[in-house]
């Protein structure tokens, strides 16, 4: 099922994906620099958000390649360059190009999507003999982690992990699960490598952390989750920016599908 719980309509939505993409983009490129990808390769991105991938891989692969971008609300993709195709599709119901692409790329998706590895194998059949499966998602045990110790943050991390779990599935420990799933497909030369940052409570991590309480907040209160007076408690601390916060980890796998192989689709 497609249970993305996060609302691409809310007004802080696209600012929040925009601070993701600058705390993350750089580290994606990185991955896909060291795949091999370049002029003329045919690109996936799956869950596009704002386009920021998309984006950067039209840069890498240049005029003779090609990027697909998908998801299922493109309302934020209307700036992209020539190069880069729009699809509005949800990937759990409507069916991927088969076999076409060298690399298929997607962050912070795959933990929203059941079951996890249905999704894993939708993408994969759209990787092309040769080419390569990448797929990054969140590990949030880290993330309740702030200098100086706030018990009100961990309380804050929590309700929202919990909320987010209740009204749509979101998986926030899917990270560390995402190797053995990838393991799965049959694909060869796997492997997996984490990332995460510490930074001062002024960063873009920082502020897409925010954005997300902003989003959440009334249904953690109305789920008596947290009282009103301990969100705006969180409030006052967020603001400080003399704190130092612990980011989400991010982990990465990369597959590569030398042969044809049954996915089970």
């Amino acid at each position: 099922m497609s249970t993305y719980v996060l609302d691409q309509g809310h007004p802080g939505e696209r600012t929040r994906l925009e601070a993701m993409a600058g705390a993350w983009d750089p580290g994606t490129m990185r991955l896909v620099g060291a795949l091999g990808i370049g002029t003329g390769h045919r690109c996936l991105e799956v869950g596009a958000g704002t386009g920021s991938i998309a984006r950067a891989l039209a840069d890498v692969v240049g005029p003779e390649g090609h990027v697909l971008a998908v998801d299922r609300d493109i309302r934020f993709l209307g700036e992209l360059p020539d190069g880069v195709e729009v699809r509005c599709m949800d990937v759990m119901v409507d069916d991927l190009p088969h076999a076409q692409f060298d690399l298929v790329h997607t962050r912070l998706l795959i933990a929203h999507l059941h079951p996890h590895r249905r999704a894993l194998q939708r993408l994969a059949a759209a990787v092309t003999p040769g080419g390569w499966l990448l797929v990054e998602e969140v590990d949030w045990t880290c993330a309740d982690l702030i200098v100086p110790e706030a018990p009100i943050h961990i309380a804050m991390v929590r309700a929202l992990q919990q909320l987010m779990g209740e009204r749509g599935g979101f998986d926030a420990t899917y990270g560390r699960r995402l190797l053995g799933d990838v393991l799965s497909l049959g694909f060869t030369d796997v492997s997996a490598q984490y990332r995460g940052t510490q930074s001062r409570s002024s960063s873009e991590s920082w502020l897409a952390w925010q954005l997300l309480v902003e989003q959440f907040q009334q249904g953690i209160i109305q789920a008596e989750l947290m009282t009103q007076q301990e969100v705006d408690e969180w409030w006052s601390l967020s603001r400080d920016e003399n704190n130092l916060v612990v980011g989400v980890t991010m982990f990465a796998v990369q597959a590569r599908r030398l042969l044809e192989v049954s996915l089970g689709l």
